[in-house]
């Protein structure tokens, strides 16, 4: 797959690499120059770019602070699949009444600026300092698994595949309307177990 990475941070960095080694092609950016990125590009086996390059990928990744997605042009015609990486959490990125109270899902808000794109949820909830160590991709049982959600099934089975050749199982939560179980406030946030365990969480007796 062709990738456009949105965030240089932790983040993008540890998404970036687990991509490339995939086999997927990237192209990384961030808001400031693109030779800034270049060394960095190099290490993780990506190319860099301007913002506008990397949403004209297939699949554009979003690893930048949630309230800087409203900074972010809206992607290009041929419509990409966005997968929403972001974390809503009010201290940093102001209070909003409609996550606070439920009323939409973080990813709602990201699919309402990016329209008409496919968002998917996704990569959110494991902590970057462990993501690249818990990833087995020789390993096809028994796998950390990763939710995701979406509303285009297509899009969603794209993302499962990428969730699975990175090294790990792919736990389908649904739409974005039903994806308050990944958020920073819900119960699989920095849950790092199999499938199962997954369940246990969303279902505790």
């Amino acid at each position: 797959m062709k990738i456009g990475m949105i965030g240089s941070g932790n983040v993008g960095q540890v998404l970036t690499q687990l991509f490339v080694q995939a086999g997927n092609e990237v192209v990384i950016a961030h808001r400031g120059s693109v030779d800034a990125l270049e060394d960095l590009a190099r290490v993780l086996g990506a190319e860099a770019g301007t913002v506008e390059q990397a949403e004209a990928q297939e699949i554009v990744v979003l690893a930048v602070p949630f309230l800087a997605i409203k900074a972010l042009p809206e992607p290009l015609a041929q419509d990409p699949i966005i997968i929403d990486a972001t974390n809503y959490f009010p201290d940093r990125d102001a209070w909003i009444a409609e996550i606070e109270r439920h009323k939409k899902t973080t990813s709602q808000i990201v699919a309402e600026h990016f329209q008409p794109s496919k968002v998917v949820k996704a990569f959110n909830t494991i902590g970057m300092t462990v993501l690249a160590r818990l990833a087995q991709p020789e390993q096809p049982v028994d796998r950390i698994a990763v939710p995701y959600a979406g509303d285009d099934e297509q899009a969603k089975k794209v993302v499962a595949s990428l969730i699975w050749t990175i090294g790990f199982e792919p736990f389908d939560l649904g739409g974005l309307a039903t994806s308050f179980s990944a958020q920073a406030d819900g119960p699989l946030f920095l849950v790092n177990e199999t499938a199962p365990v997954l369940r246990q969480h969303l279902n505790p007796e």
